[in-house]
């Protein structure tokens, strides 16, 4: 009887060949009936998406608007490392897909999480100064320690603040987790080489609520690309989103920034109730110390957390932060 060999055993290329058997899987782009026509494989990186077709930068800096096979078990997202076989000077077709160190997902139809960028290395959470939500950005970093990527804080608009002591008491907790917190101003240009060396030779992503400064601050970074701004609607204060296509910039110092349009809806998806603690920084270590295994950190006598707020361990809106976010994520994950 012939041994089943698993698929994680084979190498790149005997999964590529096998990713390519079937003929009329290029979406968008009509191949050739001649295998024979197809140049010779080249790695890349995804650096736009367009529906149908992706765009990939070659190794050698050349750009490829490249069609997918439908046979292959990934559909190519922004950041992610692939083998192409082009069709003529500038176009052509992604047979391979590397596997991914990290992936950035969002829901899509069907409760179902679909992926937006990958191989990310770097999450910058951008909140502006004078109207930061240390809610929103607990959800944020909560995301990113489920997803297994180190954040970076970026407060950006300083140049508008007038409450400074207001700021610095909510950021005081982030700095001791760990986490890194840059103060930036786009319009002023002020902080932006500090901001491009945290990323030098990363593969990072901007996240962040509409109107922050996002696109701005990559406009900063990389003004060649000319990144279309948006103004924040004067009536609601809200930002109007700039960014309609995923695409990947290199930055000059090294290293590469995925702008997204997913990450309007990258939060907490595929994050269950029960693990909200433990993807807090200052709690994680806490838990188990309770006096009851199930305790969910509310009323119970002899609460870890809570003896941690009362001596002064953790900052008493940090609980009260976990509990909100707690209490707006299912008990069960929904997606599969």
């Amino acid at each position: 009887m012939p041994r089943k060999i698993r698929e994680k055993q084979l190498s790149l290329r005997q999964m590529a060949r096998m990713r390519v058997t079937r003929r009329p899987g290029a979406a968008g782009l009509e191949l050739p009936a001649d295998e024979s026509a197809l140049g010779p494989e080249e790695e890349g990186r995804v650096v736009a998406h367009f529906g149908l077709n992706v765009e990939v930068e070659t190794d050698s800096r050349e750009r490829v608007r490249c069609a997918v096979r439908e046979s292959l078990l990934e559909e190519p997202v922004c950041g992610d490392r692939v083998v192409c076989q082009r069709i003529g000077a500038d176009q052509g077709v992604i047979v391979a897909v590397h596997e991914r160190l990290s992936v950035l997902r969002r829901p899509g139809p069907h409760q179902r999480l679909l992926t937006m960028a990958a191989n990310v290395e770097r999450i910058v959470v951008v909140s502006a100064a004078s109207t930061l939500n240390p809610g929103l950005l607990d959800r944020y970093l909560i995301a990113a320690q489920k997803a297994g990527i180190e954040p970076l804080l970026v407060i950006n608009k300083i140049d508008q603040l007038s409450d400074a002591a207001t700021l610095e008491t909510v950021l005081a907790p982030y700095p001791p987790m760990g986490y890194p917190l840059l103060r930036v101003s786009a319009l002023l240009e002020e902080g932006i080489e500090n901001l491009e060396e945290a990323l030098r030779d990363k593969t990072a992503i901007f996240v962040g609520e509409s109107g922050v400064g996002k696109s701005s601050l990559i406009n900063r970074m990389v003004p060649e690309e000319s990144l279309r701004t948006a103004e924040v609607h004067a009536a609601t204060g809200l930002g109007r989103h700039a960014t309609t296509t995923a695409r990947l910039y290199r930055l000059k110092r090294g290293g590469f920034l995925i702008d997204s349009p997913g990450v309007r809806e990258f939060g907490l998806h595929g994050v269950i109730r029960e693990e909200i603690p433990g993807l807090m920084r200052d709690m994680a270590p806490r838990l188990g110390q309770c006096r009851f295994k199930d305790c969910r950190h509310l009323r119970e006598p002899d609460c870890a957390l809570h003896a941690a707020v009362e001596a002064g361990e953790i900052a008493a809106a940090r609980l009260e932060s976990m509990r909100r976010i707690a209490e707006s994520v299912p008990s069960r994950n929904p997606y599969y």
